[in-house]
């Protein structure tokens, strides 16, 4: 399967503007057959759903990544059970969060 382009999702002038949906060897399985769903973000957010084609959902999650120059960084990873794994500490912020 081809990468499906998502189009111009930034306007950032560096690198790779566009989004995109994509299929990735699993790095947890050997087997070729056996992939990921990444959804990947020109600004290095990537969000990987595990498509180990399990008969049962126990071996799915969905792994939050991004990138610290070359080198990729899980962020969190979320389980089939809703267990949320967080990397690195959370911090409370007492000010104003909006986007």
């Amino acid at each position: 399967m081809p990468d499906v382009d998502l189009g111009v999702a930034s306007d950032w002038n560096e690198g790779d503007t566009h989004g995109r949906i994509a299929l990735r060897p699993s790095p947890k399985f050997s087997d070729p057959g056996k992939q990921d769903v990444v959804i990947s973000s020109p600004l290095g957010i990537e969000l990987t759903v595990n498509t180990n084609h399990s008969t049962n959902q126990e071996g799915d999650r969905v792994v939050i990544s991004t990138f610290h120059g070359t080198e990729k960084k899980i962020l969190a990873i979320l389980d089939s059970a809703g267990d949320l794994y967080i990397s690195g500490r959370v911090v409370q912020e007492q000010g104003d969060l909006s986007y």
